[in-house]
């Protein structure tokens, strides 16, 4: 799951006791029954989806613009295996605009997934960015109701992105941005490549357009900014994608930090609490923090190891506006109530009416 900076760190943090499991097992002699049993205990232990979803609280903004972000961590699988929450969670949530990110739909298959949506949801425009690089990989979506001005799917930052990770679309009063970020990888083997290269191109890009209408950046950003948006953090910190010092650092630059200097002993000390890095950021909010500065958001939780039942979370899917755009938030919901379909939970961005048509 290339999104899923949390997925890759629960399986680094928590692999080695399935794997001494795995080892104690071999040992034992012990027959074929056994080793089933143990097999299926342990799957057991991986996976815990719920069996049912309580959606009653979610309900439509009668006098507000909703916004909605969702890494659907496969998009044809998720109308496929849960068609029927899918469309209560829709029809609850009667979002204006709704940007998907980690879809995995080819471009050739688009006109497929848009009837099967059509089919639950009605009202909508489609708007895809598809990897053009490998089938089946990442991808962004925006369904809106309110027709853009513009929209811009290919190559959105000019850093021939051929993997689909950002969509922008203009509108009257606003500019929605909606992307997946790359994720570092397990080893890490990609975190130059996001630091260096598409983190500030990113930067550069929202900042420019703040100079023309403001800004509403979304989707799954793959950072867990502050040592609260992820769980066990002194376990993660400088070891697992999402949660590496720079990665926390660019994401300060644009939505600024709590001024915490952060010294060289503190960088050396990996057990170290940086806070929010960043300085004065980028005329930018993270609006989940601006609302809730102490409190827990976690929107992602692996399907393997009770990750959910342990709460051993990461806050990795985000709004960022503008500063001067803060005033027309009415509030930011993440739906924890929906987990399961995806491993991500949506977020859903309440605005004044009116504010982008």
């Amino acid at each position: 799951n290339d999104g899923d900076g949390g997925e890759g760190a629960q399986s680094l943090i928590d692999g080695k006791t399935f794997d001494g499991e795995k080892r104690k097992q071999r040992g034992t002699g012990k027959g074929k029954e056994s080793k089933d049993s143990q097999r299926g205990k342990k799957l057991k232990r991986q996976s815990s989806k719920p069996e049912t979803y309580d959606l009653s609280a979610i309900e439509p903004a009668k006098s507000k613009l909703k916004i909605v972000s969702w890494n659907v961590n496969g998009l044809r699988s998720l109308l496929e295996k849960h068609k029927t929450e899918v469309t209560e969670y829709f029809t609850r949530e009667n979002a204006d605009i709704i940007c998907m990110q980690e879809t995995k739909v080819n471009e050739d298959a688009t006109d497929e997934v848009e009837k099967d949506i059509c089919s639950i949801a009605s009202g909508y425009k489609f708007y895809w960015s598809c990897s053009s690089v490998k089938k089946g990989y990442a991808g962004t979506l925006i369904m809106s109701k309110v027709k853009p001005i513009n929209v811009q799917t290919d190559d959105v930052l000019g850093m021939g992105d051929k993997e689909g990770r950002a969509i922008l679309a203009e509108y009257k009063n606003v500019i929605v941005v909606n992307t997946y970020v790359p994720n570092s990888g397990l080893k890490l083997d990609r975190l130059d490549y996001r630091t260096t290269n598409w983190d500030p191109r990113l930067r550069e890009k929202i900042v420019s357009l703040k100079e023309t209408k403001p800004v509403i950046w979304c989707g799954d950003l793959n950072v867990a900014h502050g040592d609260i948006d992820v769980a066990d953090w002194k376990k993660k910190r400088n070891k697992v994608p999402g949660f590496c010092d720079s990665e926390r650092e660019n994401f300060g630059r644009i939505v600024g930090g709590d001024g915490r200097e952060i010294t060289d002993e503190m960088r050396q000390k990996r057990t170290a609490s940086i806070g929010r890095p960043g300085g004065d950021g980028s005329g930018f909010l993270d609006v989940w923090n601006h609302l809730n500065p102490e409190k827990v958001g976690y929107t992602f939780w692996s399907y393997r190891f009770n990750a959910r039942g342990k709460n051993n979370g990461w806050r990795l899917d985000y709004f960022v506006v503008s500063e001067e755009f803060m005033q027309q938030v009415e509030n930011l919901l993440i739906r924890e109530e929906f987990w399961g379909p995806s491993d991500h939970v949506p977020v859903a961005l309440l605005l004044k009416k009116g504010n982008t048509s």
